[in-house]
């Protein structure tokens, strides 16, 4: 009998911290879903063949010109600075070697984004071309302990005046962002993750099980939509009804499957033709429902003494 009894209080020990890991924020569900009400283009509208590259002004310009909302990604230069790229090298984009950090701001502006004759651009200057017009969904990228991208991220945005919050994979940024900028929506972004993401195996399974939110509690998530089968996101959108965003839809069927399962999608390869939210349904109350037919009634009956006196 001792046995069990241990055996059960372990259980619930364990089931308590579990439910304690992957706790979010909940206070603002609201404020989280105002942002919902809009399609998120992935890196700005962009169109590499059209020599229009992912985070590149003219890529930001063109999804607030079409009305759509903008995702895009930050990174600090070795100077400081604040600039919007997402890799982590330059390999890809700017076909030569090193990290954005590798570099001052004023080194950078050799090289083109692909074959365009874009450049990285400043996160002020994609704050200047977008103007407050569509809400901004920011991801921090940081990849180690240093915060001094976080640092950077809150004086640029400070006087803005547009929509936005933030996101990131790295927990330690939330919990930043919470302490220093606590009226901006925070995001966990989250998936599954490989051995290429050079991240610890049990960090690895903490992150995608969403059991590092007890650290940034999020307002809202940012889930890989190929994997919302994961037993941390089900519990979190169904148990604390947490807000989600998908990422990152490629077409218009995947588009509209994922309207089953999240708030709002982050795309790219397509344009979406409508808001991503599902028409609200209007519930009403078994009590409503009964003072309708009353009244229903009542009408018929007065009706009925109405015709019954003519005659």
């Amino acid at each position: 009998m001792m046995f069990w009894i241990i055996f059960f209080a372990v259980l619930a020990v364990l089931a308590a911290g579990y439910f304690f890991s992957i706790l979010p924020a909940t206070s603002r569900r609201q404020e989280c879903l105002k942002f919902a009400e809009w399609n998120y283009a992935h890196r700005g509208l962009w169109n590499a063949a059209e020599g229009v590259p992912e985070n590149s002004l003219p890529a930001f310009a063109r999804a607030a010109e079409q009305g759509y909302a903008i995702e895009l990604d930050i990174q600090i230069t070795k100077d400081g600075r604040i600039v919007v790229f997402h890799d982590d090298t330059m390999k890809r984009m700017c076909g030569n070697e090193g990290k954005i950090s590798d570099y001052t701001y004023e080194e950078l502006q050799q090289f083109h984004l692909g074959d365009s004759t874009e450049k990285i651009p400043l996160l002020r200057e994609v704050l200047q071309t977008v103007d407050g017009r569509v809400p901004l969904l920011i991801e921090i990228k940081m990849p180690g302990l240093s915060t001094a991208v976080c640092a950077g991220f809150q004086k640029e945005m400070e006087g803005y005046t547009g929509m936005f919050c933030m996101e990131s994979f790295n927990s330690l940024a939330l919990r930043w962002c919470r302490r220093h900028m606590p009226q901006t929506l925070r995001g966990q972004l989250s998936g599954r993750f490989s051995k290429d993401d050079k991240v610890h195996l049990i960090l690895r399974i903490m992150a995608r099980h969403l059991m590092l939110n007890f650290i940034g509690k999020p307002d809202f998530i940012a889930y890989d939509h190929r994997y919302a089968d994961c037993p941390g996101f089900l519990i979190d959108r169904m148990l604390f009804r947490t807000p989600a965003f998908a990422w990152t839809v490629k077409d218009e069927h995947v588009y509209n499957r994922t309207r089953k399962k999240f708030d709002a999608a982050i795309f790219e390869h397509f344009h979406p033709k409508d808001g991503f939210q599902k028409p609200k349904r209007h519930h009403r109350s078994g009590k409503m429902q009964a003072q309708k037919v009353i009244v229903k009634k009542e009408k018929n009956r007065l009706e009925s003494d109405e015709l019954f006196l003519k005659k």
